[in-house]
């Protein structure tokens, strides 16, 4: 690489940076003012809450909004640092010198693969436990003395030995498994609901489950009954339970893989968790794809006065990837595509699609 060519490198990749910086600050600020306009009453509701209550909130949602949105602000970056360069005719220079498509997009592809690296660690680091911190201060209703997190799922829901289970909460307390507001609906095999239980709380311990405030129903007789306190014979094991229930997108990708791994031993359906764990890796590779997408939108004759329509061609294919991609996730994670594709597969189609838009601009 030439002198020239370093300080187009410094200059191109400069230009985009800083837009791609302003435009997530941007997402973050307007965010941010929305949840807080929807949630600041909660937020506030609770006692001795004030403004640390908000900056706590801000402080722990953030991180979510720049995960979540890295790759979308580096395409408007993409489409909009080439659409100037474009009306300044300065591509058109770049071009008359000699430098090809795949060129001029070099450095903004180098400053793409430096935010997907970013995004990654900063998702792994930050994001994960600032969502896990701000879902359990949320299920209890922010509380300003809320003690540590210590492994509490909330809103339990799953399906085991022809049984619906859903609990309020379930926590770990002296050697033992505690859950509260649990209904037990047993399933025909059609799936439909034969009986249902609900429970004030129930208690796991010595190997064996015990309900308390007792409600039974059975469909076939229309009869409710109460007890004060039943046992479960047919209960979850509570490795089981916390394997099933935990929440992906708020666990470590070590921990993550630990569960996946015991979800297999047990038998048990491992496939939304895999993809989960598939995607960890995949949504920040979508920044890789940026480029290729939005750059439709600098390559052509300024003349013409086609440049907003460029633009908007290169902003919706990559609307189309981010489409996409959570539909094949969502597919991925109900069993009906294969894990690896379902977290792979949009990246790799529109890296091919990228490729052949560059290819024929070139030609």
């Amino acid at each position: 690489m030439n002198a020239a060519e370093g300080v187009f490198v410094r200059y191109v990749g400069l230009r985009f940076l800083i837009r791609f910086i302003g435009i997530l600050a941007l997402f973050v600020v307007v965010i941010q003012m929305l949840n807080l306009l929807s949630n600041s009453r909660e937020i506030l509701a609770a006692k001795g809450a004030g403004w640390d209550s908000l900056t706590k909130y801000v402080l722990l949602h953030s991180p979510q909004v720049v995960a979540q949105f890295t790759p979308f602000a580096a395409l408007l970056a993409v489409v909009v640092t080439l659409s100037t360069l474009n009306m300044s005719n300065e591509i058109t220079v770049m071009r008359a010198a000699g430098m090809s498509v795949h060129r001029v997009l070099f450095p903004i592809g180098c400053v793409c693969a430096g935010i997907a690296l970013f995004h990654f660690a900063f998702n792994e680091t930050v994001a994960v436990g600032a969502e896990r911190r701000l879902a359990y201060w949320k299920a209890n209703d922010y509380a300003t003395d809320l003690p540590p997190d210590s492994g509490t799922r909330t809103n339990v829901r799953l399906v085991h030995n022809g049984e619906y289970i859903y609990a309020g909460s379930a926590a770990r307390v002296d050697k033992g498994v505690w859950l509260n507001n649990l209904t037990i609906s047993k399933l025909t095999p059609e799936g439909l609901i034969d009986g249902e239980t609900e429970a004030r709380a129930a208690r796991y311990q010595n190997g064996k489950w015990r309900l308390f405030d007792v409600r039974s129903f059975d469909v076939a007789t229309l009869k409710v009954t109460r007890t004060a306190s039943a046992d479960w014979p047919e209960g979850v094991d509570p490795e089981i339970l916390f394997a099933l229930s935990f929440n992906p997108d708020q666990t470590s990708l070590r921990e993550l893989w630990r569960k996946i791994v015991e979800l297999r031993e047990e038998g048990a359906d491992a496939r939304s968790a895999t993809t989960s764990f598939l995607s960890r890796f995949s949504k920040p590779m979508a920044t890789l794809a940026m480029p290729l997408l939005g750059a439709i939108a600098g390559f052509g004759v300024g003349r013409q006065g086609n440049q907003l329509q460029r633009a908007v061609v290169g902003g919706a294919l990559g609307f189309s990837y981010f489409v996409g991609e959570n539909m094949m996730l969502a597919l991925g994670k109900l069993g009906v595509a294969p894990a690896m594709l379902g977290a792979f597969f949009p990246f790799s189609l529109f890296m091919v699609v990228g490729f052949s838009i560059l290819l024929a601009m070139e030609s």
